[in-house]
């Protein structure tokens, strides 16, 4: 494995300064994510399920301050382990821990290199699990397996999980109200944006830099990452970086840290989807390529289902 390979994480633990604490969820580059599975041997994301895959189980999650949706988790049946459901990361990503006690096979020679919003960098290793189960140690996940081994997770979280990585070509859906994480075969129950839900919207699921991360397109035309795994509400680069004194969050990632303040509500669409009042967080000193987020204080009233096949996502208040 290349050295010298970026993989650009957030994963971002909280420090508050001026009594208002802002953590934010990961997001991977994945240009260079791509890179490193082909040398991993690892082929692209199929078009569709496998034929004989079986659809895990739906599972509960919990969501916790500053750390996410929160699920039990297995690696190579040991656990459970906690780990944070993050469609901004790109790829899973455990800690020094779980790769010990579930014997997670470590990748030979150099790894790769990880960073967060701040862009600086630190090492990390790639390895690969047998399996990942959620829930209970028997429901497994048909996707990769493959896992970035970082040291820079918070304490008291094991993981985290990228659902666009480790369940295949299925389709998923993240019922935050309900707390329930479910799937579905795409081949046979599709989104379709000629089916819209009502009070919601189904759109196009936006390609961005190769990545398969979940993007949309904002009314303002701008770009999104749908991040669960960011406690913000619309993150945005900051134009106008407020002064040090003034009244800010400082975000601590992996090898640096960001800081955010917050300003008026916005209100954007998705599609036909018009998401008033959102609360708005102005990002300082990420990197230059840091996308625009739409985390859990945005994305909280609604259920997200995800099709990877027809490249579709459909937002919508849970039932």
């Amino acid at each position: 494995m290349n050295q010298r390979s970026k993989l650009l994480a957030a994963l971002l633990i909280v420090a508050a300064v001026g009594g208002r604490a802002v953590s934010s969820g990961a997001a991977l580059h994945l240009s260079q994510q791509r890179r490193i599975s082909q040398q991993r041997g690892h082929r692209p994301r199929t078009t569709s399920p496998p034929q004989r895959a079986t659809l895990p189980r739906p599972v509960t999650f919990r969501e916790v301050r500053g750390r996410g949706l929160l699920v039990a988790t297995w690696i190579n049946s040991k656990g459970p382990f906690t780990f944070a459901v993050d469609t901004g990361a790109g790829i899973t990503v455990i800690s020094p821990r779980v790769a010990g006690a579930a014997a997670v096979a470590i990748d030979a020679g150099p790894g790769p290199t990880i960073a967060g919003l701040s862009g600086t960098e630190v090492s990390a290793q790639a390895g690969n699990a047998q399996t990942i189960s959620l829930g209970d140690p028997e429901n497994n996940l048909p996707g990769r397996t493959n896992l970035i081994i970082s040291s820079g997770l918070p304490r008291d979280l094991d993981g985290l999980l990228d659902p666009n990585d480790a369940f295949g070509s299925f389709g998923y859906t993240i019922d935050i109200p309900g707390r329930q994480l479910s799937f579905f075969d795409p081949r046979e129950s599709p989104l379709s944006s000629r089916t819209q839900p009502r009070d919601g919207a189904v759109v196009t699921w936006q390609q961005h830099g190769g990545s398969h991360r979940p993007f949309v397109v904002l009314s303002t035309g701008e770009q999104a990452l749908l991040d669960t795994g960011s406690s913000l509400g619309l993150g945005v680069h900051d134009p106008n970086p407020a002064p040090a004194y003034s009244r800010t969050s400082a975000v601590h990632d992996v090898g640096g840290s960001v800081s955010t303040r917050r300003v008026a509500p916005r209100t954007v669409s998705i599609g036909a989807l018009e998401l008033r009042g959102v609360p708005t967080d102005m990002i300082s000193g990420a990197a230059s390529d840091a996308p625009v987020l739409l985390g859990l204080n945005a994305l909280r009233p609604f259920r997200l289902r995800f099709d990877p096949l027809h490249r579709l996502i459909e937002i919508a208040p849970s039932e």
